[in-house]
């Protein structure tokens, strides 16, 4: 087009097909995009990104310069994840181009009180202003009154917020009522900005706002307190519409990178793009907060979050202003900030850091992965130092106190004082304690080896159960359940997203750790009737860009047709289909709960492949010590047994069901026999039929092996086996290890579900058949059994706790493992 194209200090290109407008200023480029409504299609490269995104093929992107934003196909059967459902027609996703990070689970225009199914009543394209729009007729009013509500959203080339309109047809105009609904959890706030008559929520910590505001009503709309929060505008935001009798309200949905943002936006600022340099080590987590300049008038004073790169981009007015760069470790720095009328870059400098630099590696060298552990104590000055809060419980990288690393090398920001530092990688593995005590401004460095002390050969550590915030009953970063995983040394972890079939696969890619955990694509089918009517099940093929992730749907009146469907699903393809938590009492004999035996659900068994029955330790307890608990039917080990007497060799595992990443996974697990110890050759086949043979351990950290034997047999019977004895006479061979930080003191034998005194072993009757190193028990024991019969080992820490490796909560937790039964047929039966 030129013929000397660098000595243009202004051109353009339109390039028509794909709306966009290319400015080259100087040395500065602006893509500006046109409005645009495409509908997603297979051949559509993913259009949005973040947390809480939610698009699937057939929904709608409604995008220009500033944002994208997606509209959920309108259908009956839309939803956005297990809790936030009914989505046909609305936005699910929605975020700036400046950092792609939707955190949006859903804008319900109307509140959901009209139903969008039908989506032979789309509209979209451009109108001749350059307009995008996009608009569908409701399909019912969920009052039934008879009225129709017609919505449309509609976004200009240069516009910061998508403008909806919601136009109700034959209302009885009394009950009308201009109330939008909102679905944006945990993390965020919800406030407003009275002089802009504007609400907003906003995620600090995933550094995104929504601003909402009536286009007539300059009043502030309310929120309510519902899980759905309502957004609620008042009577005058209600226009009518000539004389048809229809009414309508229209709201400007506005992303943000913060509060602030949003106010610089809406005074009309241009973008600042603002880059912190200095900060120290894996997300440092810089905090900004500004300090107006006197022309800022009603200028909004929260702070907000840097992106993990140290730049943010924020809108402001032009004007003086005080920049205040707050990280942890960091001391307190305030730096002018001049703002123009046009966008600029600024580059500021953080103070110097207070750090720690580790290395953490295994015995032969090598970066291994690790969760590190810091507690506060007393200084060598007698000052106190507190426990360090490096983010919050739903994050990856550093949550709480802790720090995990998928290589085991960690530089991390940190406040000046004295430290107690755990470093550990699941109880296979001792955990290294180290002291640390950081000056300000000073950078300490620690080594450590971690020693696998445990001998786990034939066997590989599982967590079948776990959750992220694709799961939409929490909002924690998938991200960090993977890095939570991996760092608690569990080598094979299906993905089990509530009503989703999805996969970790991305992440393990990104932490560089495919080859060090084994995973595959699942999902938990979470009906109604709690908690019956959960279950998992995998492997499952997944199909990204469908609804569910092309997985079943619920049956929410009847569990045994929800678990029937979930293990015919992929054609009756082998899986494993695992109870969650069930009530085994409302399963096996009492389907109301009501105390009268009507066969509960039994029928749901013939599905079954393996049962939750955590916690472990309540196999301890006998009937009437369970009886007395507060809640009877948290007992699931002694119905379990009782289960497997009956004839119904089901095998039983415990799982975290850990939601969030802070100390969420690694205090349950299962060990499964394996042909390999190498997790990247570990194979889903096989852990199918492993777990289906019921060749399990159950563990809150101790390993523990169990062999039987008689003169008889070519080789020992292994945990799930069923061995033929002529007599009932044999030998229990039981061995158990435990790292440094872990111990037992009790081991019992159950036969048939009944303890065996004369088998019972503890430390203080016992000592000499406890050992004081890594294996703590090592015995042969003698049993007898009159009939066929099942065998099953647990041993326990009584009065012991996991401690402060495993969190607060986590840690209460006493050490204990559980096999799962050895068979028995006597030959003469």
């Amino acid at each position: 087009m030129y013929k000397n194209q660098s000595d243009q200090s202004l051109r353009h290109i339109c390039v028509v097909g794909c709306f966009t407008l290319s400015l080259l200023l100087g040395d500065a480029v602006i893509m500006l995009r046109a409005a645009e409504v495409t509908e997603i299609l297979p051949e559509t490269k993913q259009p949005v990104s973040g947390k809480e995104a939610d698009w699937i093929d057939g929904d709608y992107v409604l995008q220009n310069e500033h944002l994208i934003a997606v509209i959920a196909r309108p259908s009956a059967l839309r939803d956005a994840n297990m809790t936030v459902r009914g989505v046909g027609a609305c936005l699910v996703d929605l975020t700036r181009r400046e950092e792609l990070s939707d955190q949006l689970s859903c804008y319900y225009p109307g509140a959901g009180r009209y139903l969008f199914h039908d989506a032979s009543t789309v509209e979209y394209g451009v109108d001749e202003s350059g307009e995008a729009y996009w608009k569908c007729q409701s399909s019912a009013s969920v009052a039934g009154d008879g009225s129709v509500a017609e919505l449309e959203y509609r976004l200009g080339d240069s516009d910061h917020g998508v403008k909806v309109f919601l136009t109700i047809k034959e209302p009885k105009k009394e009950k009308v009522k201009p109330i939008d609904g909102v679905r944006a959890d945990r993390t965020f706030v919800f406030k407003s900005i009275n002089n802009l008559g504007v609400a907003y929520c906003e995620d600090l910590h995933f550094r995104q706002t929504y601003g909402f505001r009536n286009v007539v009503s300059p009043q502030v709309p309310g929120w309510s307190s519902d899980r759905m929060r309502q957004l609620r505008y008042g009577a005058e935001a209600l226009e009518e519409i000539g004389e048809s009798g229809a009414v309508r309200w229209r709201t400007e949905v506005i992303p943000a990178a913060s509060p602030l943002d949003l106010w610089g936006i809406l005074n009309g600022g241009a973008p600042q793009e603002i880059s912190i340099v200095g900060a120290i080590g894996n997300q440092p987590r810089i905090k900004l907060s500004l300090k107006g300049a006197d022309e800022a008038e009603g200028m909004v004073t929260t702070s907000w979050m840097v992106s993990e790169t140290g730049v943010s981009t924020i809108h402001l007015p032009p004007g003086k202003y005080k920049l205040v760069i707050d990280a942890i470790g960091h001391e307190s720095n305030e730096v002018d900030l001049h703002v123009g009328k046009q966008a600029a870059k600024h580059q500021f400098q953080a103070s110097q850091a207070t750090s720690v630099r580790l290395t953490v590696t295994d015995e032969g060298n090598a970066g291994i992965p690790c969760k590190v552990t810091f507690f506060g104590k007393q200084g060598a000055n007698g000052a106190e130092t507190a426990n360090p809060v490096f983010g919050i419980d739903s994050q990856s990288g550093s949550v709480g106190n802790c720090v995990y690393s998928a290589d085991g090398t960690i530089l991390r920001s940190i406040p000046a004082g004295a430290y107690d530092v755990l470093i550990s990688r699941g109880p296979e593995y001792d955990v290294e304690y180290r002291e640390l005590e950081v000056q300000q401004g000073q950078q300490s460095t620690l080594t450590a080896k971690l020693r696998r002390v445990v001998n786990t050969k034939g066997w590989v550590s599982a967590e079948l159960h776990s959750h992220s915030s694709p799961s939409g009953d929490n909002t924690s970063d998938q991200l960090g359940r993977v890095e939570n995983l991996l760092c608690e040394h569990l080598e094979f972890a299906p993905c089990t997203e509530h009503q989703r079939i999805e996969s970790y696969d991305d992440q393990l890619e990104i932490l560089g750790a495919t080859h060090l955990m084994a995973t595959c694509s699942g999902m938990e089918l979470t009906g109604s009737l709690l908690p019956i009517n959960h279950q998992n099940a995998f492997p499952l093929k997944w199909s990204p860009r469908k609804q569910d992730g092309g997985g079943p749907r619920t049956d929410n009146r009847d569990p045994v047709n929800q678990i029937a469907r979930l293990a015919m699903w992929d054609e009756g393809s082998d899986k494993i289909v695992q109870s969650n938590h069930p009530n085994m009492r409302q399963m096996l004999k009492d389907r109301n709960l009501d105390g009268e035996d009507d066969g509960g659900f039994a029928k749901m068994l013939d599905f079954m492949d393996v049962i939750e029955v955590h916690p472990p330790e309540l196999i301890f307890m006998n009937q009437e010590q369970t009886d007395a608990l507060k809640n009877p039917d948290s007992n699931r080990m002694l119905p379990w047994m009782k289960l497997i007497a009956t004839g119904r060799r089901i095998p039983g595992v415990v799982n975290t069901d850990a939601h969030y990443n802070f100390h969420g996974s690694g205090s349950l697990r299962n060990w499964i026999r394996c042909s390999t110890d190498d997790p990247s050759k570990i194979k889903t086949e096989e852990m199918t039929q492993r777990l289906e043979s019921g060749q399990i351990v159950m563990s809150t950290g101790p390993f523990m092996t169990v062999e039987l034997k008689h003169p008889g047999m070519d080789r020992a019977a292994q945990i799930g086996d069923t061995v033929a004895l002529s007599d009932g006479r044999a030998t229990l061979d039981v061995e158990i290890q435990c790292a440094n930080w872990l111990d037992v003191n009790r081991v019992e034998v159950f036969i048939n579900g009944q303890m065996q005194p004369e088998l019972s072993r503890t430390r203080n009757e016992h000592p000499d058949q406890f050992g004081q190193g890594v294996v703590k028990f090592q015995q042969s024991l003698p049993i007898e059994v009159k009939s066929d019969a099942f065998v099953i080992v647990a041993a326990i820490g009584e009065r012991l706790q996991l401690g402060r490796v495993m969190g607060d909560k986590e840690g209460k937790r006493p050490p204990v493992v559980v096999s799962n039964p050895i068979f028995v047929k006597l030959e003469s039966n």
